[in-house]
């Protein structure tokens, strides 16, 4: 399912975002009638997933209503230029995962 290669990712502005091994699409989504968001899920403790993001990471949560009715708290990723959201987690810390919103994030071409 996973392979090597190590693919980039840009935000809208060009900012460069994430680097990772596998590429984005090689990843499982969530469930987006969860919570109501399209995103993708970048395991934290798999070694067949590495990762590294550059974005600001809120130290405050915002907390999300999903469809089964319970909340859930979101630190919120942003792009260092633009500010735009790009990804989040839902610990505070030591998360198990974290979510890139689908969409956001475009492919770089790195030579």
């Amino acid at each position: 399912m996973y392979q090597s290669d190590i693919v980039a990712y840009r935000c809208r502005c060009a900012q460069f975002i994430l680097a990772i091994t596998p590429p984005l699409s090689n990843l499982p989504h969530r469930d987006p009638s969860i919570c109501g968001v399209p995103s993708i899920v970048m395991p934290r403790n798999d070694g067949r997933c590495v990762f590294i993001i550059n974005a600001d990471r809120d130290r405050k949560s915002i907390t999300l209503r999903r469809t089964d009715g319970k909340d859930e708290r979101w630190f919120m990723y942003h792009c260092p230029r633009c500010n735009l959201a790009v990804a989040y987690d839902t610990a505070d810390k030591e998360a198990a995962y974290t979510y890139i919103l689908e969409s956001a994030l475009l492919t770089m071409d790195v030579d």
